[in-house]
């Protein structure tokens, strides 16, 4: 992987101008520049290194810095004049309003570079933010500037290697030490591909591996070590801020997480198969059913379900699917078996606990029923109610949606009117919970169910 190809949710902040002053001379309709005045300029970055908190928002002297910041983002390099700031960093509440969590003054000097980070967890209110400092200076030919910042707080004093790909670490010295909140000095290295490895203080085996990584030539890295909430076994990931956006590097050996849930209420149990084992990854999985997440290689795969009874009975032959390292899945089992049309339907989950809010997604999945409307209220009755989804057709999800902690009820209508199809169905949702609910046919003819996901199960 190079560096240098910004990952692509990155956020950019346009860099601030400042016209110099000029005099007129009352003799003379022509403007002419008369001891201009010159402004000094910094620049400043933000990164967001908080695991649980949401969505911010950077407030600068009271205007708006950059919004929308979410958890391992970081913004590119602002150029601003020099002077004084007020720096408030304000989350995104699931109601809608924000709240300041962070503020620090930043005295800025010419021709320097800050980043701000935010780092800890909003549970234990330890979120706070770490100002680095570095003067603006060239990078030498062929080399690369590398600078690391130990922003997890569950992971204590490690070893930093960084060498070249497969090198023995038991013969080695670490490149850096470093305890939570610690950040390195400025390192210039050969631009070259590096692994990049981290083990705990004294130890050799690797707790963190990046595989081979390029850096690129006069490319300044900001390497921030930060909770891995992703797939995975490692606690940290890497983000790498570049002077525009970031790439977000996950362990080697991530892969990725998937989960299995029948949602065709017309068939049997099954077994599902994966890339043309002969041995099932899941067995007998009823209607409704959900297997828990497992852990497979990222990349290209195949799956293929039969009925339980009988393998040689087949519904879905080979579909291939792919998988990106770090993310986590639903794959559902959707349609009808009478209709001979079972097709699997993947969906992309956001497993992140964020302790301001609870997360919610609601998925079509029921495959009989037209476009639908959803409603999220505090009572069954939806008639002067705005639904929350709409128009939702089979196989949509809603994606994670930000949701105030509390107890709702779920009615889903057929698109346009006020018919409940599904539910009235009372859920109770937790700050911090991740929660999931599928709409599918019922086994009774012209009926609809649900299945609920996620801390809906948990909470049995």
């Amino acid at each position: 992987m190079k560096f240098s190809v910004p990952f692509s949710r990155y956020i950019f902040i346009a860099s601030v101008s400042v016209l110099g002053l000029t005099a007129c001379n009352d003799d003379d309709d022509n403007v002419t520049p008369s001891n201009p005045i010159e402004v000094s300029e910094s620049q400043i970055r933000v990164i967001h290194a908080g695991s649980d908190a949401p969505l911010v928002n950077i407030v600068a002297n009271g205007n708006s810095f950059i919004d929308d910041v979410d958890y391992a983002v970081s913004s590119g390099l602002a150029t601003v004049p020099s002077g004084s700031y007020a720096i408030a960093v304000d989350a995104q509440l699931a109601d809608g309003s924000t709240t300041t969590v962070l503020s620090a003054d930043l005295e800025t000097e010419a021709d320097t570079e800050y980043t701000a980070v935010a780092l800890g967890n909003v549970a234990d209110d330890s979120l706070m933010l770490k100002l680095i400092a570095n003067p603006e200076q060239a990078i030498a030919a062929n080399y690369a500037r590398v600078q690391v910042l130990h922003a997890s707080p569950a992971v204590g004093l490690v070893d930093v290697y960084v060498t070249e790909p497969n090198a023995d670490l038991s013969a080695i010295q670490p490149t850096l030490s470093a305890n939570y909140m610690d950040a390195s000095t400025q390192l210039e290295v050969a631009a070259a591909e590096y692994q990049i490895r981290i083990t705990a203080a004294g130890l050799k085996e690797a707790v963190y591996d990046s595989g081979p990584v390029t850096l690129d030539a006069e490319v300044d890295y900001f390497i921030t070590a930060i909770p891995n909430t992703w797939s995975g076994m490692s606690p940290v990931a890497l983000l790498v801020a570049l002077p525009e956006g970031q790439v977000l590097l996950n362990d080697v050996s991530s892969g990725s997480d998937i989960r299995v849930v029948h949602a065709v209420a017309d068939a049997p149990a099954v077994d599902v198969f994966l890339d043309g084992s002969s041995t099932a990854a899941v067995t007998n999985l009823m209607f409704k059913g959900i297997a828990g997440y497992v852990n497979i290689p990222e990349g290209e795969h195949t799956a293929t379900v039969a009925a339980s009874a009988d393998n040689s009975v087949v519904v879905i032959d080979k579909a291939p699917f792919e998988l990106a390292l770090g993310a986590s899945y639903s794959i559902l089992a959707t349609g009808s078996l009478t209709d001979n049309m079972i097709e699997p339907w993947i969906i992309t989950e956001a497993p992140r606990m964020v302790a301001t809010e609870a997360k919610l997604t609601v998925s079509h999945a029921a495959y009989s029923a037209p476009n639908v409307d959803v409603y999220l209220t505090a009572t069954d009755d939806i008639s002067s109610a705005t639904p929350a989804l709409t128009d939702v057709p089979f196989k949509a999800s809603s994606g994670s949606l930000s949701v105030a902690a509390g107890d709702y009820v779920v009615s889903v209508t057929v698109t346009g009117t006020k018919t409940v199809a599904i539910g009235p169905l009372p859920i109770t949702v937790e700050n911090g919970g991740v929660y999931g609910v599928a709409a599918v046919d019922s086994t009774t003819s012209g009926a609809f169910d649900v299945i609920l996901l996620d801390d809906f199960v948990m909470a049995k």
